[in-house]
């Protein structure tokens, strides 16, 4: 009869276990990831290259110069062209599925810097904040080509106003569930420095499905927004032109800044002053 080898037992019993090694001698890189990493709360194994690594650990991060020493099928080699927060997140999305991530939910919460996070079974892939509501789009069309997964939904808050539209502008095209959640009742709705927390808590939260073509051609822009345009254009001008209503709505939709609306109009007052005073 064969007798297993007591280290082919423990390694043959041994569950798939949730730590991430690091597997170094460089303690520069180790500080950094770990701190990363504990922040995620990702369990961590520090080890060096020679080591031997104990079979609960199903990734490894290590460097480029010690790739060849460390024995272990996942390893996620970190390089100098770009930051670790990248390897970081790649070597998490590897831990959650041992693989890509079949299954990953993005939170928006909407606003004119929208928070925006990727989860993967409750894991924080990605956590940031948006320049404007128009790169929602592209950021989901980034986060879909780089982890492949099977599913993918979409959790807006429903608290946006305009910046909700010109968020589901940008999501035209898109082939994945999408659904709006209920701020109202969860009395979790934070502003301001809390985008990002707001955006968390909206991807774990059930929304109501919609068709994204459907919702846009049901929203209104608000006369209150467009007044509110222009009031701002008076001020920014000090005080000497009114933006249109038709600008208004531009800027609001995001097709032009309000700085652009307001260059305009002056162009335009200019340009009838003149040709009133030669007639």
């Amino acid at each position: 009869m064969h007798v297993l080898r007591r280290s082919q037992r423990r390694r043959k019993r041994a569950p798939y276990g949730r730590r991430l090694g690091i597997i170094t001698a460089d303690f520069s890189l180790y500080y950094k990831a770990h701190r990363l990493l504990s922040e995620r709360g990702v369990l961590v194994y520090h080890g060096l290259p020679q080591d031997p690594i104990p079979p609960d650990v199903c990734v490894v991060i290590t460097t480029e110069k010690e790739a060849n020493e460390v024995d272990h099928p996942v390893k996620v080699v970190v390089r100098d062209d770009a930051p670790l927060e990248k390897y970081i997140e790649m070597a998490i999305a590897l831990l959650d599925s041992r693989g890509n991530p079949e299954h990953i939910v993005i939170g928006i919460d909407p606003g004119e810097y929208p928070g925006f996070v990727v989860l993967s079974n409750g894991r924080i892939l990605n956590a940031k904040n948006l320049k404007k509501p128009e790169d929602v789009g592209s950021e989901v069309r980034f986060f879909l080509k780089k982890y492949s997964p099977k599913t993918c939904v979409i959790k807006i808050g429903n608290l946006g106003g305009i910046y909700l539209y010109r968020i589901l502008r940008s999501l035209l095209g898109i082939d994945v569930k999408v659904e709006i959640v209920n701020e109202y009742s969860t009395s979790f709705k934070l502003r301001k420095t809390s985008d990002i927390l707001a955006a968390i808590r909206i991807a774990m939260r059930q929304g109501r499905e919609i068709s994204i073509d459907e919702e846009l051609n049901k929203m209104k822009i608000p006369e209150g927004v467009l007044r509110d345009i222009q009031r701002k254009s008076r001020l920014r001008s000090n005080g000497r032109v009114t933006i249109s209503k038709e600008l208004a709505l531009r800027v609001a939709l995001g097709e032009m800044s309000i700085e652009d609306a307001i260059e305009i109009t002056l162009k335009k007052t200019l340009k009838n002053s003149s040709c009133m005073k030669t007639h």
